[in-house]
C-alpha cells in the first residue's frame, strides 16, 4: 500500500520554500541544495553536500 504524506500523519509534511529560495548552511555557512518537491520525498526541503545534513524551513529559521 503506497500512502501519500498528505494522508498519513506519521511522515512529515514540511514547509517547502517558494523557488529560486536560497539559504546558507547553519552548520558550516556554504549554500543549501533545494530539493524537489516530490510525492515520494520524505525529507527535509534543504540539503547541504558538505556537512552531509538535511535541514527544514523551521530548522533554519
Amino acid at each position: 500500500m503506497d500512502e501519500s504524506k498528505e494522508t498519513n500523519p506519521s511522515y512529515p509534511n514540511y514547509k517547502w520554500p517558494e523557488g529560486g529560495a536560497q539559504q546558507n548552511c547553519p552548520k558550516c555557512g556554504e549554500l543549501l541544495q533545494l530539493n524537489e518537491q516530490r510525492p515520494q520525498y520524505y525529507g527535509k526541503p534543504w540539503w547541504c553536500s558538505p556537512c552531509q545534513w538535511q535541514f527544514s524551513e523551521e530548522d533554519i529559521s
